[in-house]
């Protein structure tokens, strides 16, 4: 562990511990808590692809303990619709700078997680054109904001959908998302073994604790926590695009 350092790989082992806890407890929260730490110990390049490799991880476990929860129907929509958002989010990455688009997208999110709670209690249809949007919401932002979380959270919020469906169904929509972005960047994480090992052994722990943690949570208080980390998630993309600018 010379290359990088002990503290350093120890730090993105408490991020990635923290983020699987998270997914595995309340169904997202791995991008949004460990991606942003990760980036920051080891670097753009390698802290994204290390946090892609991860989430992917975290999230074909946590797919395989909630199978038995996983909402078919809207998966057929989300899967490949967030698939899809990826190409129009990777040509406004190439073609936009980087610091607006990632407000304007922070903002947007913002506006949608805003208007969901305003509902009141109040549910829309599950329609597919809507679960389209959210697919095509989370793939976009998986791209340009490093997070897919809070288009799926939109679309679960405004339609009423169950934690536990949402919970089992979003690992699918993430563990597909994640892969794709790690495909289209093309870059190899640059860990050593040992660096390797110690995310992994942390990966493990989180979603064990996430594991035991989640039967404990209550399914309201569960969406309520899965709310505050997508709004968290926007916000501080919305703080990364207004530090670019300054």
């Amino acid at each position: 562990m010379t290359e990088l350092g002990l503290p350093l790989l120890a730090g993105a082992a408490l991020a990635t511990l923290v983020g699987a806890l998270a997914q595995r407890a309340t169904g997202m929260g791995f991008a949004l808590l460990a991606a942003p730490f990760l980036t920051l110990l080891l670097g753009p390049a390698s802290g994204i692809a290390v946090a892609n490799v991860c989430g992917a991880l975290a999230a074909a476990v946590s797919l395989a303990q909630t199978r038995h929860d996983l909402d078919t129907s809207r998966a057929a929509v989300l899967v490949p619709m967030g698939v899809l958002g990826i190409l129009p989010g990777a040509i406004a990455v190439a073609l936009l700078p980087a610091a607006p688009l990632t407000i304007a997208v922070a903002a947007v999110v913002l506006a949608g997680l805003g208007a969901t709670m305003l509902l009141r209690g109040r549910t829309l249809p599950p329609s597919r054109p809507l679960a389209a949007v959210g697919g095509l919401a989370a793939g976009f932002m998986s791209v340009t904001a490093g997070v897919a979380g809070p288009g799926v959270v939109v679309y679960a919020r405004a339609t009423g959908w169950s934690q536990r469906g949402f919970a089992a169904t979003a690992q699918l929509v993430f563990l597909v998302l994640s892969l794709v972005s790690l495909l289209a960047r093309r870059t190899v994480p640059a860990l050593p073994p040992a660096g390797w090992a110690l995310l992994l052994l942390a990966l493990v722990a989180g979603l064990v604790g996430g594991h035991l943690l989640a039967p404990r949570i209550d399914p309201v208080r569960a969406m309520r926590a899965v709310l505050v980390a997508a709004t968290a998630g926007a916000l501080l993309a919305l703080a990364r695009g207004l530090a670019a600018l300054l």
